[in-house]
């Protein structure tokens, strides 16, 4: 006799909106609702990342101009380095969740097979330069993250000192950037095929970018805002395509396709790697800062040309591959 079977179990929201059942709607608007979902809900997990950056402005070391006193331990001469031991623990935690969330997200429907090791893991192509490439990617974004309102606030603006709220919701525009940066990554990456190249291209604008923000950032309001805005869009494009899209590309090798643990293992390398940069970066920076903000954006620079060294090698497996198999305009134009 055939058991009849179980009726499809929807999830919560369904009940409550029934408009949004299945059998009323078509795929393409689930699949659209999916992505504005994810979108606001990861939108809203790193927005609760900022007001950690926007205090340390408040509680640190204040300006002889200031009126406020700061907080101690944090507002003595050792001050900033405090702030950076304080805020590395917070990354600061929160990386600990975000790698532990990807990896439960990057076992779901897959087939659970034998876990392969962490040194085998390791050997797989691209999993090195990439995991590498995100530790100096993440020590850069990170430190912009945590240490961006305190800069602004301690830098005059067109020969103002800006208030601790003017500061951090002007360094939001950072933020911003990021979020056209890694949809511009995952852009071109898609349309040329090539994720390294792409990687790459970014981190070596970002340096004139950051020199750039640095030099003219405070001369007037507007050139602060257009230079933090380009360089949130060229320093996070690689950090938001290399968590994304690459992970998952690495995570569907041959090798280990289909393999949920494989998959799990890869992802928590390349995810784990970055994370310690991202802790790293603001620790140094509130130690670097004493000796003047010179110092901290050659550290960044110093970290994005790391980044960009550990991928040269794959960005020229990349370009002769595209080339060899024709698919780039500029070797159709050369072939003829």
């Amino acid at each position: 006799m055939v058991q009849p079977q179980e009726p499809v179990k929807l999830s919560p929201g369904f009940s409550l909106f029934p408009s949004l059942k299945p059998q009323n709607k078509t795929l393409f608007f689930h699949q659209i609702t999916a992505l504005v979902i994810t979108f606001l809900a990861y939108a809203s997990f790193h927005a609760s990342r900022k007001p950690p950056s926007i205090v340390k402005s408040v509680i640190g070391p204040t300006m002889q101009s200031d009126s406020d006193s700061g907080w101690a331990p944090f507002n003595g001469p050792r001050g900033t380095h405090r702030l950076g031991e304080e805020f590395e623990m917070h990354v600061e935690n929160e990386e600990k969740l975000e790698n532990e969330e990807v990896g439960l997200l990057g076992a779901e429907g897959s087939v659970s097979l034998q876990a392969i090791g962490f040194l085998e893991a390791w050997r797989l192509p691209g999993v090195a330069p990439f995991a590498f490439c995100l530790f100096f990617s993440k020590l850069v974004a990170y430190t912009f993250l945590y240490w961006l309102p305190f800069y602004i606030r301690h830098t005059a603006v067109a020969g103002v000192h800006l208030s601790h709220k003017t500061a951090g919701i002007l360094s939001t525009v950072f933020d911003v950037g990021g979020v056209f940066g890694g949809i511009l990554a995952g852009f071109i990456s898609d349309m040329i095929e090539a994720r390294a190249v792409t990687s790459v291209a970014f981190l070596i604008l970002s340096i004139p970018a950051l020199i750039l923000y640095r030099a003219y950032g405070g001369l007037s309001m507007i050139s602060n805002i257009a230079l933090m805005f380009i360089s949130g869009l060229l320093v996070n494009g690689p950090y938001s395509l290399i968590t994304t899209a690459v992970a998952a590309d690495l995570g569907t090798q041959d090798l280990i396709k289909g393999n949920s643990r494989a998959l799990a293992t890869v992802t928590a390398i390349i995810d784990g790697t970055g994370s310690v940069g991202a802790a790293l970066g603001p620790l140094l920076a509130g130690y670097i800062s004493t000796r003047g903000w010179n110092s901290v954006f050659l550290m960044l620079i110093i970290a994005i040309f790391f980044a960009m060294v550990f991928l040269i090698r794959v960005a020229k497996t990349e370009i002769r591959g595209k080339l060899g198999e024709g698919k780039w305009l500029w070797n159709g134009i050369t072939t003829h």
